[in-house]
């Protein structure tokens, strides 16, 4: 019984931690549950194979096509051509992966370590002469004024072929983001 009310505080803390986060952190946290799902964590001599590039890239065009064969509201479309043209200050993704370690209930931690820049990355994977390695690269969160929905491109970069993108499309439901689809999705 006691353990039963143990994973349930547990799991209470849990949603009420998420519930307190920003929706950039709670965008930027689901992205990386989702792409490190399959990762292991990252331990003295293991080799870690996704790595996490610390800023957030610029949104540009392609998400406007990208909502084109959508049912996206139309105020949300024009706020997305503002904000693609108006937000092109560098930000870094530090402060939000320090609220997600601080909050993680999981392994998350283990698995991303820590954000890198490109050159840390490409001088890694020149060190390891492997082709496994990706840099999983997340542009800057656009959220529909009104609060409810978000578009995020996602990349996965390699120092050979085999990039692949595509633009998340979330929905908040009952205050948490889901992944509804995603749209424009690309692999070379």
């Amino acid at each position: 019984m006691k353990k039963i009310i143990f994973s349930w505080l547990v799991l209470l803390a849990a949603w009420q931690v998420k519930a307190q986060e920003s929706d950039v952190t709670s965008l930027l946290r689901i992205i990386l549950e989702q792409s490190y799902k399959n990762e292991k964590p990252v331990f003295k001599n293991r080799s870690q194979l996704l790595y996490f590039y610390c800023t957030q890239a610029n949104n540009t065009g392609e998400l406007i096509e990208a909502t084109q064969k959508t049912d996206l509201p139309q105020e949300f479309i024009q706020e997305i051509k503002i904000k693609i043209n108006q937000d092109t200050a560098e930000r870094s993704w530090s402060n939000e992966l320090e609220t997600i370690f601080a909050n993680n209930p999981t392994q998350l931690k283990l698995k991303v370590k820590e954000c890198v820049e490109l050159e840390k990355y490409q001088e890694v994977s020149t060190r390891l002469h492997l082709n496994n390695q990706r840099l999983l690269i997340v542009s800057k969160p656009l959220i529909y004024s009104k609060g409810n929905l978000a578009l995020v491109k996602v990349v996965y970069y390699r120092n050979i072929e085999h990039n692949s993108s595509s633009i998340w499309w979330l929905e908040k439901k009952d205050g948490l983001w889901v992944l509804k689809q995603k749209l424009n999705s690309w692999t070379t």
